[in-house]
């Protein structure tokens, strides 16, 4: 029995292996292509048929409100929602020019630390009111009095109450540091 054996076909058992990988790496890449192309084509086909459904969809509420526009010709709107509406229609340019006169009515010894538009989130612009929350410093006057005045101002300025019928203080307290006043103004 021999100790060793020479294999005189090494080489082409070598180049077998390689051709063999080859084939593989060959194989798994006509795999990939071919299954990333389905896979594109699928989603392709999924979101055609989502875009005809969605038309169709759309095809039947247009005619379906064809059909209600012309038996309801004469639908003419309420007058508290043409009031509604138009509030609506004015509120951001109301709005713009009512926070732009806010920092010119503030005083130059208060600042505001909260401004809340509808806290208790009630529906419809007619019902929601605006929350200043803020401190003001007295500058060793009254406290109470210098708030009042605040308030008073925010009532009488034509561009911030606009909207609002009633300005009023909802409460206030003093601070800490004994000259300063934390305050709640309701805007309604």
């Amino acid at each position: 029995m021999p100790v060793y054996a020479i294999n005189f076909r090494r080489e082409a058992f070598q180049q077998q292996l390689r051709r063999a990988r080859e084939r593989a790496v060959r194989l798994g890449l006509w795999v990939l292509y071919f299954g990333a192309l389905g896979v594109v084509l699928g989603l392709y086909g999924l979101n055609c048929a989502s875009l005809s459904e969605r038309t169709s969809r759309i095809e039947r509420q247009v005619a379906r409100l064809r059909q209600q526009s012309a038996g309801d010709a004469n639908w003419r709107p309420k007058p508290e929602d043409v009031m509604r509406v138009s509030l609506y229609l004015r509120d951001p340019r109301l709005w713009q020019a009512r926070l732009t006169r806010l920092p010119q009515l503030l005083p130059p010894n208060a600042k505001l630390t909260a401004l809340q538009f509808n806290p208790d989130n009630v529906s419809g612009s007619a019902d929601a009111k605006l929350m200043l929350t803020g401190e003001l410093r007295a500058g060793g006057g009254d406290r109470m009095q210098a708030v009042m005045e605040f308030v008073n101002t925010l009532a009488r300025d034509s561009v911030f109450a606009s909207g609002y019928s009633n300005v009023r203080l909802v409460t206030t307290r003093a601070n800490a540091s004994g000259d300063g006043a934390e305050f709640v103004v309701e805007c309604r």
